[in-house]
């Protein structure tokens, strides 16, 4: 913000704040309670979280390695490792991503639906598209739908196990796709990523205004999904729907159903991450806005979490009551996007444009999502270079671009694995795995805020209250963590249908373990360049600097500055005061007469 005005604004934070529905997408709520369990543990623990993390980021105009290397050297590594979880994630959740998008122009691309006859299915066998299919009620539990034997056995054209590449699939499903001469599925997540690249690589100010925009829009597709689906299917399905959804039930433990929401709460909201402070840091210092811009997050992820779950309820409720279609027993993962809610579409007869809309709005949602992920990371990779741009005199855009490069073909080269035909299950590997060891991150990162919150010049019962809830807040989070630990590790990694072979557990642990190396680069970085004794090392590596950043009165601008640096002499001062340094006895004058009263040389110039 080196013109005083912040990236973002209030008004756009609102409208990019919707990005934390995308996982409602794909984590349908299980009752009442689980969702009762979401509201009250975004209170309890996102609050103060979000609170600390928004405020440092806008108050020290930092993201997290750049607050932990002011005040807290020694941790910085601990920011570090918060960015390599977030790369593994957007890399991760970047080919789903993908997925939504070209599903979005398959549903339009061949009338009827290209997904919803058996005819288009090679292996077609247990393939029935209605309740009414001869031999459909002797064989209901080995039915599936078209949609479901499409998205596996012609999209992803799924291999017999993680061990089996087998290349890339090669589409025969449409016109283009049997053109195609190379496989278009790594083609997709290219695009994918260039899309974030054009959005993250001209700054944090081009990106915010066009999330701005972003946002509103998928949030209008999915609200057309939502009106289409009410008005002109049977209410009573949907009511059914949202009764098994929404209504307390003891069909699930109590522990079983708080797991449930936490995990959805954690996907979805920002907290213990490295996201939080970087957004805090773009919305600015101003005083009212790095006071309520946690408000913003809590109260729209209130308000639209639950607005995907509901716009699928009546399509989803009348597959199930009505045509009592099979596969539709769970709804979690991205399945639900891509075959459960295009079975709904073809068998309710949905027109076309509100399947598009309705894909539409998930892939920018996710897409939303990757380029807050991935402006994150090149925001603190451009913070650690500041003084080295500086110095050098580079272009900021220049080397924006650069950075948002590199980071764009590093999670490509991430992700291509799961564009194979194993990447269904790189995709549960890497997901099952990255979450083992949250705890420790989630540990690490609130000790690290609290240390840096209380050496801050706010108001001292604020200091004390919020790094309190803090604390609790981040026991209550690496509890949950810990016990799921607990749980499964000693148990096999397993999708619905499959469970990976013993030596792949190792390979979960390696991928879970592997952002805390970045803990020791940073305490390895922060020693080696401290200057002085071992001793005066130490002391700079765990104090930071010594003087606190102190909050001003408003400039003419309406923000807060901290006090600039005193810049060293680079010479000795050229006028003195007159009152230090008497010049009366100097053989030149003191007061020169002004430019019109002074004498003319003879060739007619001024002295």
């Amino acid at each position: 913000m080196p013109d005083g005005i912040p990236q973002w604004n209030l008004i756009q934070l609102v409208f990019i704040s919707v990005f934390t529905c995308y996982v409602s997408f794909m984590r349908l709520p299980n009752g009442g309670l689980e969702v009762a369990s979401q509201f009250l543990l975004l209170f309890v623990v996102c609050v103060p979280a979000l609170f600390i993390q928004l405020k440092l980021g806008g108050y020290l105009q930092k993201g997290i390695v750049g607050v932990f290397s002011l005040y807290f050297p020694i941790w910085k590594g601990v920011g570090i490792a918060a960015l390599i979880e977030l790369l593994i994630r957007i890399t991760n959740y970047a080919p789903i991503v993908a997925q939504f998008g070209t599903y979005a122009f398959i549903s339009i691309s061949e009338t009827p639906y290209v997904w919803g006859s058996c005819s288009n299915i090679r292996d077609n066998r247990l393939c029935f598209e209605d309740k009414g299919t001869d031999q459909f009620e002797t064989r209901y539990f080995e039915a599936q739908r078209p949609e479901e034997l499409f998205y596996k056995n012609e999209f992803l054209q799924k291999s017999g196990g993680i061990n089996h590449l087998d290349g890339f699939p090669q589409w025969q499903f449409t016109e283009i796709a049997r053109k195609a001469e190379v496989s278009l599925m790594p083609v997709t997540l290219a695009i994918v990523w260039v899309i974030v690249f054009l959005l993250v690589g001209f700054g944090a100010r081009v990106c915010g205004w066009v999330l701005f925009l972003l946002g509103p829009a998928a949030l209008s597709c999915l609200l057309a999904v939502l009106g289409y689906g009410f008005a002109h299917l049977p209410i009573e399905h949907t009511i059914e729907f949202l009764r098994q959804r929404y209504v307390f039930t003891q069909n699930n433990g109590l522990i079983e159903t708080f797991i449930s929401g936490f995990q959805s709460l954690m996907y979805a909201m920002p907290v213990w991450t490295a996201i939080a402070t970087t957004i805090g840091k773009l919305c600015g210092r101003g005083r009212t806005t790095r006071n309520v811009s946690w408000l913003a997050l809590v109260l729209i992820f209130a308000l639209v979490s639950q607005i995907p779950p509901i716009a699928m309820s009546p399509y989803l409720g009348s597959m199930i009551f009505d045509k009592q279609s099979p596969g539709f027993d769970e709804f979690n993962g991205p399945s639900v996007i891509l075959w459960q809610m295009p079975a709904a579409f073809t068998a309710l007869q949905i027109p076309q444009p509100y399947s598009f809309l309705f894909l539409l709005s998930a892939f920018i949602f996710g897409l939303m999502y990757l380029c807050i992920g991935c402006l994150t990371i090149v925001d603190n990779i451009m913070d650690s270079l500041e003084e080295w741009v500086d110095r050098k005199s580079c272009s900021k855009i220049a080397i924006h671009l650069l950075m948002s490069f590199v980071v764009m073909c590093i999670a490509k080269g991430l992700g291509i694995l799961q564009t194979t035909r194993a990447g269904y299950y790189y995709f549960g590997l890497i997901d099952q795995s990255i979450t083992r060891l949250q705890f420790i991150l989630v540990i690490l990162l609130a000790f690290g805020l609290v240390v840096v919150y209380l050496k801050q010049n706010f108001a001292l019962a604020e200091r004390i209250i919020m790094a309190l809830w803090v604390c609790v807040a981040a026991t209550i989070t690496a509890g949950w963590w810990h016990y799921m630990f607990l749980k499964s590790k000693d148990l096999p990694i397993k999708l619905v249908d499959y469970t990976f072979p013993d030596e792949w557990n190792y390979v979960g642990w390696g991928i879970a373990a592997f952002p805390y190396i970045g803990v020791f680069i940073g305490a390895i970085h922060a020693m080696c360049t401290a200057k002085g004794s071992c001793s005066q090392k130490l002391s700079k590596c765990f104090c930071g600097i010594t003087e606190r950043v102190r909050e001003h009165e408003h400039d003419v601008n309406g923000y807060h500055h901290p006090p600039p640096p005193l810049p060293e002499p680079s010479a000795p001062p050229y006028t003195y005061m007159e009152q230090a340094y008497p010049m009366d006895d100097m053989m030149y004058k003191m007061d020169y007469d002004s430019a019109e009263t002074e004498p003319l040389t003879p060739t007619g110039t001024r002295i």
